[in-house]
């Protein structure tokens, strides 16, 4: 069985639905078609009353009785200490804080597996530490920072790069033969001490890539992930959604992926973890066994789970 890493819904559900039912739904489709057994319900960059919102209701609901497919293993937060929107709602970014930092975890006690932070961010430094001595995994992700500002946040606590290659990582260019970046790019394949999570849809990530990657982070710094989104597994080409913020948001599905309406924003991908666990194997020269770590074995690990394989 697979676990799910980060995860915004499927089924035609998304994560930030408070009701149990929603969560059921869920539940059964993860097990049923993704072959999971676990996962961490992650939440977008949100107002902060609301994302305390989100951390009650996961309490209880972990805390109730098992629900009947995979179940819910704690919270993944992507925000809302974030910089570049990309598929979130711009207006609820924040700057980072103690004061809502303390209210996340304070809500949030012994769920929060990860949060995403922008290193960027004036504060940003300081809320990293804050977090990372409470215990949660911190991500750089939706950022663009310069390599040296990265290893800053690293020094500070950082151990990951949410959805790596799907932020704005800087390019890599080359010009009259050598090769370079003002971004941290580099730094976050350099550095031993920062794993990647990968879209490995095969769509957002070039496949060519997916294995670079893997092949220069090694086996325990590298997880395999669906950013998946409630547009997994239903029909329909147009779809509507609310946002955090309540406003109906318009999504295409083309390419095999979820884009916003009339544009060519990644925003989520439709692969379950059973596809991409094929995937890895099928274009991107993963051993099997390699691809079982990385959709499964070392994603528990990091979110203090036991192995179920």
């Amino acid at each position: 069985m697979f676990f799910e890493y980060h995860f915004h819904g499927c089924a035609g559900h998304k994560t930030i639905e408070l009701n149990r039912q929603a969560y059921e739904n869920i539940s059964n489709f993860l097990w049923k078609e993704g072959e999971t057994d676990r996962f961490l319900a992650a939440f977008s960059a949100a107002p902060a009353d609301h994302l305390v919102e989100c951390l009650e209701f996961c309490q209880d609901l972990i805390r109730s009785a098992p629900l009947p497919g995979a179940q819910l293993a704690g919270v993944y937060l992507e925000g809302p200490f974030v910089h570049i929107a990309g598929g979130m709602t711009e207006s609820l970014l924040a700057t980072p804080d103690i004061k809502s930092a303390k209210r996340l975890v304070d809500a949030g006690k012994g769920i929060i597996r990860n949060i995403t932070i922008a290193p960027e961010l004036d504060g940003a430094l300081e809320i990293i530490e804050y977090f990372a001595s409470e215990g949660i995994r911190v991500s750089a992700g939706h950022f663009n920072c310069s390599a040296q500002r990265l290893k800053d946040a690293v020094d500070c606590g950082l151990k990951q790069i949410t959805h790596f290659c799907n932020n704005t990582e800087g390019p890599l260019l080359c010009e009259n033969g050598v090769y370079h970046t003002d971004g941290p790019f580099l730094e976050i394949l350099a550095d031993d001490r920062l794993t990647v999570e990968m879209i490995c849809d095969c769509v957002h990530v070039d496949p060519r890539l997916i294995k670079t990657v893997y092949r220069v982070k090694g086996k325990e710094h590298f997880i395999a992930i669906t950013d998946g989104c409630a547009a997994t597994g239903i029909p329909g080409t147009r779809l509507r959604f609310p946002d955090p913020a309540g406003n109906v948001a318009e999504f295409d599905v083309k390419n095999g992926a979820l884009y916003i309406a009339d544009s060519d924003i990644l925003t989520g991908s439709l692969s379950t973890m059973k596809k991409i666990y094929h995937n890895l194997m099928e274009f991107c020269s993963f051993t099997e066994e390699e691809a079982r770590y990385a959709c499964s074995e070392l994603p528990r690990k990091l979110a203090g789970e036991s192995s179920h394989v």
